[in-house]
């Protein structure tokens, strides 16, 4: 029997799973398609009802069997993300031309380091480099990275710098310069150096 023959002799329309259990159910049924599909519209003896459940039992059992299944495959990738990182041999990544987390820890460990605002750290550079006060914004974390033994670099996350001050050759500001294209700087130690994130 076709869907669109079941449909036309009872009215209904039912979803493909529970389509799927209602011809199941008519290949053991002892008569015709009429007869089956009056038998279905009446619920005589429960059919309808016994047909529902199986289909339900059924999507029931196929989303969970989904679900287990879906479940092994994502430990699977991890397991395989894992021994890639390992093969890979992924190690912490500093850019030598920018300040080391060691350099900037020393100097915020200070007891004579100052911390800046905001506005006293944009007024220093704009001061000190010229640049239009407007368009700097501090910038208060550095991104971290790691390195593979094929020199390939990868985002781990960030880690928090703030502005620090203790002399004009020991300071420490990371800012932005707002423009058609924003621009990356870091001022260490009175030297200004591109900062790319």
């Amino acid at each position: 029997m076709m869907l669109q023959e079941f449909t036309s002799l009872t009215g209904f329309h039912p979803t493909n799973d529970l389509y799927g259990a209602i011809e199941h159910a008519y290949y053991g049924f002892p008569g015709d398609k009429a007869a089956f599909c009056e038998a279905y519209k009446e619920n005589r003896d429960g059919m309808a009802e016994a047909i529902a459940y199986k289909a339900n039992t059924a999507r029931r059992v196929a989303d969970e069997l989904s679900e287990r299944k879906l479940r092994g495959l994502t430990a699977d990738i991890r397991d395989l993300e894992r021994r890639l990182d390992l093969e890979l041999e992924w190690k912490p990544y500093e850019d030598r031309h920018n300040t080391s987390q060691a350099d900037y820890n020393r100097l915020a460990e200070d007891g004579t380091t100052k911390k800046l605002s905001d506005d006293e750290a944009a007024d220093m550079i704009a001061s000190e480099f010229g640049f239009d006060r407007s368009k700097i914004t501090i910038v208060h974390e550095v991104v971290t990275y790691e390195i593979n033994r094929h020199n390939q670099l990868r985002k781990t996350g960030t880690t928090p710098r703030k502005a620090l001050f203790n002399a004009w050759d020991w300071n420490y500001i990371v800012f932005n310069i707002k423009g058609n294209v924003t621009m990356g700087w870091e001022m260490h130690n009175g030297h200004l150096n591109p900062y790319y994130a």
